[in-house]
């Protein structure tokens, strides 16, 4: 049995680049680096909200630094969510 494929796809690696630096791929990497280095911030991630709209999840130490965190990052709601001191076992 012999195989024929003719599936050509162009390789722009600047377009991968591109694609993290748009929506919430963008504001994640942006959100980390506003947050990285404050006092109480844990950690972060994607989660979706009710209706089905994309968001950043902040984890967090405390209700003091819950208050700080942004209401959205370049449009993308930040939802916050107080965690403790996270350790390692």
């Amino acid at each position: 049995m012999a195989l024929n494929e003719s599936a050509a796809m162009s390789y722009n690696p600047g377009d991968d680049e591109q694609a993290a630096t748009d929506g919430i791929q963008g504001a994640l990497v942006k959100a980390e680096q506003q947050l990285l280095n404050r006092k109480g911030f844990k950690g972060l991630g994607m989660t979706k909200l009710v209706g089905g709209q994309d968001a950043i999840i902040v984890y967090v130490e405390d209700q003091q630094t819950l208050k700080q965190l942004p209401a959205d990052v370049d449009g993308i709601p930040v939802v916050g969510e107080v965690t403790g001191e996270i350790r390692a076992l």
